[in-house]
């Protein structure tokens, strides 16, 4: 090993040791301010040593009493008092060394680093929250929430991505006080931040937030909320950390002021595929959130398609009064519906949309009129899902049959129906008929071709399970067909008479006689 690998080694060992003479007596205080000086070296070793030396020594110091933080009040004799001066000393010491490791959590580049830095702050928590100088959490919980602020700050850098280090945080959510005043300071920080940031805040810091924000898991109803990370001052005493409404407002209030916030496209599809199961049940008051979904709503393309889930959920879970919600899905059905990334999930809703009884036929035949024309340019792989979306609308809403057993209107051109129209009740669906669906009768796929034959019959009462055919694509249908195995195949049973069908005019050319005995054989 060379001089200059054992070098920060030997550092890393000196810090030790002084670290365990300042605990060991106060005439080796100056140690600290050496070992605040160490704390700012490049290497990691040496600054590993350094954190974790300086959590280590104002924890014990902490709980010592002897660091105070504030400005001494009193006589000229209280203010050159030897132990209210070292005590302030190390109140200011006790700054730097927060200043230090809070400027590694943000900005170091080796990630152990930022961890190591995490990990001595909320020990440093636990410390004034079990030997506070005030109450900075509010009611009887001695929380530490300035220092928790400053963490929280840190955490949520507009530079760097701080997704490791908040997996790492994500292991003290199941502490009660933890869980909540990390919402209350991530709410705190996203309305600095808003402001500081007039136009929109950088893409790094959105996902630093959101990622913040997925990580903690919600205690439900009638869950146990009495596993604290600082211990309240009265035991018995009914603090905020204890009550789940309290846990509810805060995450209400926190992903509110996140979703104020223009998300980056990515970002955008990420929350709406995920907002109707892990925020909607959580959140004090769902309808809170009726602006951003109709918004989102709104927008168009896949944006639309995945607000679809959450205005259903407020729309039947929580009674969201949103009447222009079939004319919003209605417009969604275009041909690019079948060309994004989520086109299963779109069917999927949208057949749970459509499966009440109580819609009217006039809506549910708009419906079906759109889809039989939009199959028409529709992939062979999503056919199949088509005609069985149809298929069961039919069986909902026995009104529409007429659609398929009617005959006139068979073309474009004497076709009553209005594509163009975006009212459903305006488009004249049901005064036209399924001759598209007709068309697919003669399908050059045998499934596809098979479908469209079992809607001109008698419909089972029984609905066909729409699952098995969302997924379905192109390849796995031809991979289908090559290892299908078929007991009846198709032979040529007549004797050809020529190559060219019974007029064959070359068909003196060939000689269809067979070789008979009398041919004999040439010798020399």
């Amino acid at each position: 090993m060379s001089a200059d690998d054992a070098n920060p080694r030997a550092i890393a060992e000196d810090i030790k040791r002084k670290t365990k003479e300042v605990l060991q007596s106060r005439e080796h205080a100056n140690n600290i301010t050496d070992i605040l000086e160490t704390a700012q070296s490049d290497e990691d070793v040496v600054t590993a040593a350094s954190l974790s030396a300086l959590q280590k020594i104002f924890s014990t110091l902490l709980g010592r009493k002897e660091v105070y933080r504030g400005k001494l009040k009193g006589s000229d004799e209280e203010l050159a008092d030897p132990k209210k001066q070292y005590s302030r000393w190390l109140g200011q010491c006790y700054i730097d060394a927060l200043e230090i490791l809070l400027h590694r959590l943000a900005h170091h580049d080796n990630s152990d680093i930022k961890e190591l830095a995490l990990l001595a702050l909320l020990k440093l928590v636990s410390a004034e929250g079990k030997h506070p100088t005030s109450k900075s959490g509010g009611d009887q919980s001695n929380f530490p929430l300035r220092l928790f602020q400053l963490i929280i700050d840190k955490l949520m850098s507009s530079e760097a991505d701080q997704s490791t280090v908040i997996g790492r945080f994500q292991d003290y959510f199941q502490y009660d006080d933890i869980r909540l005043f990390t919402f209350v300071s991530l709410h705190k920080n996203l309305r600095t931040v808003t402001k500081e940031f007039t136009r929109q805040p950088p893409d790094t810091y959105l996902h630093n937030v959101h990622t913040l924000l997925t990580q903690v898991q919600m205690p439900g109803e009638g869950g146990d909320l009495s596993n604290l990370y600082v211990s309240p001052t009265d035991p018995e005493a009914e603090c905020r950390p204890k009550q789940l409404k309290e846990q509810r407002r805060a995450f209400t209030n926190a992903w509110l002021s996140f979703l104020k916030n223009k998300l980056p496209s990515s970002l955008y599809r990420q929350v709406l595929l995920t907002l109707d199961q892990a925020v909607i049940p959580l959140m004090s008051s769902p309808k809170l959130l009726i602006d951003f979904l109709t918004q989102s709503y709104n927008v168009g393309g896949a944006i639309s398609l995945l607000a679809l889930n959450g205005l259903f959920t407020l729309i039947y879970k929580h009674n969201l009064d949103y009447p222009d919600f079939f004319r919003k899905l209605y417009a969604l059905f275009e041909p690019s519906v079948f060309h994004v990334k989520y086109t299963a999930r779109f069917f999927h809703l949208a057949d749970v949309f459509l499966t009440s009884t109580h819609i009217p036929a006039y809506l549910a035949a708009a419906f079906i009129k759109r889809l039989s024309r939009l199959s028409l340019s529709a992939p062979v792989s999503s056919l199949q899902m088509v005609l069985v979306f149809i298929s069961n609308l039919l069986r909902r809403h026995p009104n529409c049959q007429v659609l398929v057993h009617r005959s006139s209107g068979e073309g474009l051109g004497s076709d009553p129906y209005d594509e163009s129209e975006p009212d459903p009740a305006k488009c004249k669906a049901m005064d036209s008929s399924l001759w598209e669906v007709k068309s697919f009768q003669h399908h050059f796929h045998p499934d596809v071709s098979q479908a469209a034959l079992l809607l001109g019959k008698p419909l089972a009462p029984l609905e066909e399970d729409l699952s098995q055919h969302l997924e379905l694509c192109t390849s796995e249908m031809f991979e289908k067909d090559l290892t299908t195995k078929s007991d009846q195949v198709p032979l040529e049973f007549h004797v050809p008479k020529g190559l060219f069908g019974p007029k064959d005019q070359f068909h003196n050319i060939w000689d269809t006689e067979p070789p008979t005995k009398k041919h004999k054989t040439v010798t020399s």
